[in-house]
């Protein structure tokens, strides 16, 4: 299991700028900013668009993320970097595509400029739609729970029933919930988790993979989501603790 939960274009502190190739005035690139998926940027045109990420100083990075896309199966996604703000750059990956969020996991590199590239000739929309994009790095969940784990879907439906079971309702929108009970752990690995939860608590969203690179698993592959009350580190012997996480996926 891996989590990244530290989003290095979300730090203004750092001086982070990002520049896009084209720009809707609507919907300019800072949206992606925002742990709303739904405020998104979009580009004015759908081929050759880049958006160059200056970071402020050089940071190492082992995850990039495309959130809340409208990219299409067919088009060609690279993430690079360099010292400069000069592309090609010195070094550069392919991002494969997945519905949803577009995850790339790599050997850490570090680089002040970053920039994402799509060329989607073949997009119906006419444009480049994104919700966020992320640049960090990530913690490896070890032992992780590949097995005891349940994922139950929601629905934010209003219904309401008249007395003669006549139905008013009112359509929401779904997500998922996701438990996770952990095997014995110990002290290392609590500090992660307890780093990550200082860091995001309740309030803020962050990617999680139950399976690291594999997507085969649609179900819970791969996830934006938020934690969902505290986390409890239950002692069981020798300094070894359980403990769980639950997790609401975020839109």
């Amino acid at each position: 299991m891996r989590i990244a939960y530290d989003n290095y274009i979300d730090d203004v502190t750092s001086a982070t700028s990002l520049t896009a190739l084209t720009e809707n005035t609507y919907y300019p690139i800072t949206n992606v900013q925002n742990q709303r998926l739904t405020k998104v940027y979009k580009s004015t045109a759908c081929t050759a668009q880049t958006v160059t990420i200056n970071l402020g100083s050089a940071h190492a990075i082992t995850t990039a993320a495309i959130l809340g896309h409208n990219i299409s199966s067919a088009a060609t996604v690279t993430i690079s970097a360099n010292s400069s703000d000069s592309w090609p750059g010195a070094t550069s990956q392919t991002i494969t595509y997945n519905v949803g969020m577009m995850l790339a996991y790599f050997t850490s590199v570090s680089y002040q400029y970053w920039q994402f590239s799509i060329d989607d000739g073949t997009n119906t929309d006419g444009h480049i739609e994104i919700g966020r994009l992320w640049l960090g790095d990530y913690i490896t969940v070890d032992p992780s729970s590949l097995l005891s784990f349940k994922v139950t879907k929601h629905r934010s439906d209003n219904v309401f029933h008249g007395r003669g079971r006549q139905k008013f309702a009112s359509i929401g929108t779904g997500w998922r919930e996701f438990a996770f009970d952990f095997p014995l752990s110990d002290e290392t690995m609590l500090d992660k988790i307890g780093a990550m939860y200082d860091a995001v608590g309740n309030h803020s969203s962050f990617i999680f993979c139950n399976f690291d690179s594999n997507r085969n698993y649609t179900l819970v592959e791969p996830c934006y989501v938020s934690l969902k009350g505290p986390i409890t580190f239950n002692h069981q012997h020798n300094m070894k603790y359980t403990y769980s996480l639950t997790m609401e996926e975020e839109k």
